[in-house]
């Protein structure tokens, strides 16, 4: 996926009002700095692709699959926000800048291997660089505990396992597997049966020892890294991030 569609994506996301609001074409292309004929074009060509949904006269709308592609890239653009501020001491406004053309190039593993990072109290953070261990869910054993590090799936079993809560960031706990290999898995209250093939693409990194408002507010809200207002929302409000 190009930087340009990435910004297409992720504009149209941050610009809605609410979920299935349609974006003008107009603003996008102003927001953007392109012609709105550019735009246009762009806006047909991702919505013949499955990413937009493009409204005549309305705007367009993220699909399913561009929902996915969006979340995924502004999460990378926090991580690299909170990591600039935090330990280079790069004032939010330029590190927002720096983090947009950062996200375009980060990796699953250099994601990873983030937040990891950030789950550590800044005084703490001399592990930072060691690597990250991590384990498919479908070798792990009965009782096995540990952070969702990576979901490796097509777009429709990701949306899937996104609606049951299995997402990176999201605590789990393996409570049983069968003979035929299908894992059921703890999320909370919440449990939820994984056939094989879903197991083995999803990883599973170790818990942190750091019980920081930071890690107590991800566990919390499994969206909290995509989520723009995830220092002051109500859903994170009793863990302010430190």
């Amino acid at each position: 996926m190009s930087e340009s569609i990435e910004m297409y994506l992720v504009m149209t996301a941050l610009l809605r009002s609410e979920p299935q609001q349609p974006v003008p074409v107009s603003l996008l292309a102003n927001k953007l700095g392109v012609s709105q004929v550019s735009a246009n074009e762009m806006c047909h060509k991702l919505d013949e692709r499955g990413l937009l949904a493009y409204q005549p006269y309305k705007g367009v709308t993220l699909t399913e699959h561009g929902e996915t592609q969006a979340q995924q890239i502004l999460s990378r653009r926090r991580l690299w926000v909170m990591f600039l501020v935090e330990n280079l001491g790069i004032e939010p406004e330029e590190a927002d800048d720096l983090a947009c053309q950062l996200e375009h190039i980060t990796s699953e593993r250099l994601v990873t291997a983030l937040k990891a990072f950030l789950e550590h109290a800044p005084g703490s953070r001399q592990r930072a660089f060691e690597a990250v261990p991590t384990q498919e869910l479908a070798h792990c054993t009965a009782g096995t505990r540990g952070i969702v590090a990576s979901v490796a799936t097509e777009p429709m079993v990701a949306a899937f396992l996104r609606a049951q809560g299995v997402v990176p960031g999201t605590m789990a706990e393996v409570l049983a597997i069968s003979a035929e290999g299908a894992v059921l898995v703890g999320l909370g209250e919440h449990h939820v049966a994984l056939a094989p093939s879903m197991a083995t693409q999803i990883m599973l990194a170790p818990p942190s020892t750091d019980q920081s408002s930071r890690h107590r507010a991800w566990a919390r809200c499994s969206a909290y890294w995509s989520c723009p207002h995830s220092d002051t929302c109500d859903c994170v409000r009793d863990y302010q991030v430190q």
